[in-house]
């Protein structure tokens, strides 16, 4: 049911009600129409707190304003009356819930102003949450793309709102230690969750983080800040948190959900890299797009929330070919990000053994064989049958005591695997040769790899 704000002026016992009849959206049958309402929405704790502003017209003295919310998951102990404009002439005095009319209410307010003044109602609510979902269309060639960023807002909280400005809670707020700050400021033991105080303590909580999370934003009367000097994070504690808001306003009708367009980057340069790690990805080269959240591509305005990220090419035939998906986790500012598309056919990578011999042995007591080196040489083949050169990342695990040797350029990932990058020309090969000698029995004395000087170029 529509929530009904009702405005009667006080008169002497005996006489009929007055209606005004001047102001702006003062209807006493249905709901006035909203000037505003701003939505801030956050998933974790399903609580959104709405804020909207109305223009009611005011007589001097005693007014009274009706508000219900029957039918909504509005909380009741949330709602608040708050005049932004007069505010030094309209005071609520007092609040009263009446027990022969269920989920409503009636302020009392006193007014030393006569005439239309715009005023605010927030409160908390349920059963609005959101999600992110991101679009990526690549040119034929593959060395651009459109990124599109979409929040869909699915309402079911009973309520109904026109032209919401949507603003959603990004990351997580330690609520529990908002709590027993709360309760510590006002002097009691921090209330259990199932008890009605706790719920108020929430709701403050709520309100004083949105309020921080809100500073970190530019001003709408302001220029956006430089791309260098990124939007503030909120960090609290255990919490870190920041507010994302959508451009423009959307009707968000109960029962339905809403997709709108928040992140718009055009012509973004991004990177391809084909890597091969067989302990992740498996025997095959796997390739990825690479960019990053900067003002480099397009993007750096503010970190990116949770989403799928869905890439497609555009066939040059007024056609999509789907290329792939990745579910990426919250991305900071100037941040990569990076999907995973997965096996390429057309990238093929071979590892042989060229040689192998045993050597240094050592002996015990009763001159048995109790260690040994083992010495092989490796090559790491590439072969690229794509049209244009591509970058390829390699790394592989050595198990064991491991000194290795290379002609290319190698460094350690960490100390058991190595890592070396190089180009692989179009419809060609690259082979990545590697001497490596593993102690084994009594010579091995730390599972560890051991790079040595670049391995002399066989002739």
């Amino acid at each position: 049911m529509k929530r009904t704000m009702l405005i009667a002026s006080v008169v002497l016992a005996g006489l009929a009600v007055q209606i005004p009849t001047t102001g702006k959206n003062i209807d006493l049958v249905t709901l006035p129409g909203r000037d505003k309402v701003q939505l801030t929405i956050y998933n974790s704790e399903d609580i959104t707190l709405v804020k909207e502003s109305r223009s009611i017209t005011f007589k001097k003295g005693t007014n009274q304003i009706q508000f219900s919310w029957a039918g909504t998951l509005i909380d009741p102990t949330s709602v608040r009356f708050r005049p932004l404009e007069h505010a030094g002439d309209i005071d609520v005095a007092d609040t009263v819930i009446s027990g022969q009319k269920p989920q409503s209410l009636v302020w009392n307010i006193e007014s030393k102003f006569e005439g239309q003044a715009t005023v605010e109602v927030s409160y908390f609510t349920s059963g609005l949450t959101w999600q992110m979902d991101y679009t990526a269309v690549t040119d034929p060639d593959e060395t651009n793309m459109a990124f599109r960023g979409y929040v869909r807002v699915f309402n079911n909280s009973g309520e109904e709102y026109e032209n919401a400005e949507v603003r959603l809670i990004v990351g997580t707020i330690n609520l529990t230690e908002k709590i027993a700050q709360l309760a510590r400021r006002y002097g009691v033991q921090p209330p259990a969750p199932g008890e009605a105080k706790y719920r108020e303590m929430r709701n403050e909580a709520m309100d004083e983080s949105i309020s921080r999370a809100a500073g970190a934003l530019p001003s709408p009367a302001t220029q956006p800040p430089p791309p260098d000097k990124p939007k503030q994070i909120v960090k609290e504690g255990l919490s870190e948190y920041f507010m994302f808001a959508v451009e423009g306003s959307e009707t968000i009708r109960n029962g339905w959900s809403k997709r709108m367009q928040a992140v718009t980057a055009d012509n973004a340069k991004f990177d391809i890299v084909y890597r091969m790690r067989s302990h992740q990805y498996g025997p095959q080269p796997v390739r990825f797009f690479i960019w990053r959240n900067d003002s480099e591509h397009k993007l750096g305005d503010s970190p990116l929330p949770d989403g799928m990220i869905r890439v497609f090419r555009d066939n040059g035939s007024d056609g999509l070919a789907y290329l792939g998906q990745q579910l990426v986790r919250y991305v900071p500012i100037k941040a990569e990000i990076e999907v995973n598309l997965g096996v390429d056919n057309l990238v093929v990578y071979e590892s042989r053994i060229v040689s192998t011999k045993r050597l240094n042995f050592a002996f015990d007591q009763w001159n048995n064989v109790c260690g040994w080196d083992e010495q092989q040489q490796w090559i790491e083949q590439f072969r690229n049958y794509r049209t244009k050169p591509i970058a390829v990342e390699f790394r592989r695990v050595w198990a064991g005591d491991v000194e290795y040797q290379s002609e290319l350029p190698t460094t350690l990932y960490d100390f058991q695997t190595i890592e070396t990058k190089f180009q692989v020309k179009a419809r060609d090969k690259t082979e990545y040769p590697a001497d490596v000698l593993t102690h084994q029995g009594a010579n091995s004395k730390q599972a560890r790899v051991k790079l040595k000087g670049p391995a002399p170029k066989p002739e």
